[in-house]
C-alpha cells in the first residue's frame, strides 16, 4: 500500500452493530498491517437563534449536545480512536461531513444507511460521483 488511507466514521444514526462490525474488521486488518487512520464525527443540527430565548428548548439543545457527545466518546473507546480524532460539528450533516472529510483528506466515509443517502444525494448534486458502497473491508485495499 502506497500511503496511509484516512477513513471518517459519521456516528449519527450509528447502530451498536455497526460499531461492532467496523471494530472487527478494522482490527483484523490491523492484524494484516493494513495502514488506515480512523477518524470519527457527529453532527449535531443547528437550530435557529430564535430558539434559545425558550427555556425548555435550552434544555433539549443541551440534552442533545451531551447526548451526541457520550456517543462520540463511547464509539471513539469502543473503536481506539484518540479523542484528538474525533469531532463534533454543529451544522447540516451533509454540509458538514464532507467539508470535515475534505479537510482531512479522507478517502472514505463510513456511515449508517440512512446518512449515506443523505451524503449521496449532496454528492449527486454537485456531480461527483467518485463514491462507492463498500461492504467488505477489504474493497478499502483496491483503491
Amino acid at each position: 500500500m502506497d500511503k496511509r488511507k484516512q477513513v471518517l466514521i459519521v456516528t449519527n444514526a450509528i447502530t451498536d452493530d455497526e460499531v461492532l462490525h467496523i471494530r472487527q474488521a478494522f482490527s483484523a486488518e490491523n492484524e494484516q498491517k493494513l495502514d488506515v487512520k480512523l477518524n470519527l464525527v457527529h453532527v449535531i443540527p443547528r437550530l435557529p437563534t430564535c430558539y434559545f430565548n425558550i427555556p425548555s428548548m435550552g434544555v433539549l439543545i443541551e440534552k442533545y449536545y451531551d447526548e451526541a457527545k457520550q456517543t462520540l466518546v463511547q464509539v471513539g473507546r469502543l473503536l481506539n480512536i484518540a479523542h484528538k480524532d474525533q469531532w463534533l460539528i454543529s451544522g447540516k450533516i451533509r454540509t458538514e461531513v464532507l467539508r470535515l472529510a475534505n479537510k482531512l483528506n479522507s478517502h472514505f466515509i463510513l456511515a449508517s444507511a440512512k446518512e449515506i443517502q443523505e451524503l449521496q444525494r449532496s454528492l449527486f448534486f454537485k456531480n461527483i460521483h467518485q463514491y462507492a458502497l463498500i461492504k467488505n473491508i477489504n474493497q478499502l485495499k483496491q483503491f
